[in-house]
């Protein structure tokens, strides 16, 4: 009863002083840094545990960020490729217009890495129809002309090969001459000009249409540059090609337009033949003259 007794009048004061609470928040003070260390190890595993999951969750993300610009990077490139590719196309159907001959539209398969030799392959053949001799244009220019033909490709010489000459005609003034290849992509000569030839940079070359496999009036080239050198007996100039060598992609094959042949003689209707003539009268036929009885 004592124990009781005690136990009441201790819930009393406690009921109206709080000491309980008090005595239980300074034990709290005293027992949490202890609380505190003991939680340290599971709080700090926790942190690196979703610090190495944001790590990776990001490095994912980052990765997958990398793949989608790849992607669309590359996408863009198709579509600027595709871009210039229609606009290349376009521009060669509106040349193909102005042409007054038929042509085989053609593409590029394979290029000669030679440096020497400017030479290029395209996917047009002799099922095509295509024979060696014929020219090859793009959209701006005379790019070369088709110097062997295989069954399913032929062979491009272009422009800018040493071994090709091709007869020329300077627009402005009309003289007429012969471009050679100089081995670069960018760059054609004239050679053996008269000293006091009326050449300027800018003037345009066309064909001449002199050996019958180009036809006459496309444009070649523009003069970059005329050098007269002092003491020499001729002149030279440097010229820029108009087709893009280097950078078409699509071309045209010119047909080749043979000259139209006479028609032959129908044999099963021989001409008639003109009337014979007459033979003269008999009092119209001179005798000779007798030297020993006419004078």
């Amino acid at each position: 009863m004592l124990y009781a007794l005690l136990a009441i009048v201790l819930m009393t004061l406690d009921h109206r002083g709080r000491w309980v609470d008090q005595v239980r928040a300074g034990a709290g003070l005293l027992i949490e840094p202890a609380v505190l260390l003991a939680e340290m190890p599971f709080r700090l595993g926790q942190r690196v545990r979703l610090a190495v999951q944001s790590q990776r969750q990001l490095l994912a993300e980052g990765d997958e960020l990398r793949q989608a610009l790849t992607r669309v990077s590359a996408e863009l490139l198709l579509l600027e490729e595709l871009a210039l590719e229609n606009a290349e196309l376009r521009e060669l159907l509106e040349a193909s217009q102005r042409l007054d001959r038929g042509f085989h539209a053609a593409e590029i398969r394979s290029i000669d890495l030679n440096p020497f030799s400017h030479r290029i392959l395209i996917d047009r053949g002799r099922l095509e129809g295509l024979s060696p001799g014929q020219p090859v244009i793009d959209a701006l220019g005379v790019v070369g002309q088709v110097d062997e033909v295989y069954l399913y490709s032929s062979q491009v010489i272009l422009l800018t090969d040493p071994d090709h000459a091709l007869p020329v005609r300077i627009q402005r003034t009309g003289l007429r001459t012969i471009a050679y290849g100089s081995g670069l992509t960018s760059r054609m000569r004239l050679n053996d000009l008269p000293m006091n030839v009326d050449l300027e940079p800018g003037d345009l070359l066309v064909t001449s249409g002199l050996g019958g496999t180009f036809p006459a009036g496309l444009p070649v080239a523009r003069v970059d540059g005329v050098e007269r050198p002092s003491g020499e007996a001729f002149a030279s100039a440097t010229l820029r090609p108009l087709g893009r060598l280097d950078r078409s992609r699509h071309l045209l094959v010119l047909d080749r337009v043979e000259p139209p042949a006479s028609d032959p003689p129908d044999l099963a209707e021989p001409a008639e033949a003109p009337d014979a003539l007459e033979p003269p009268a008999a009092e119209s036929v001179i005798a000779p003259l007798d030297p020993e009885t006419d004078p």
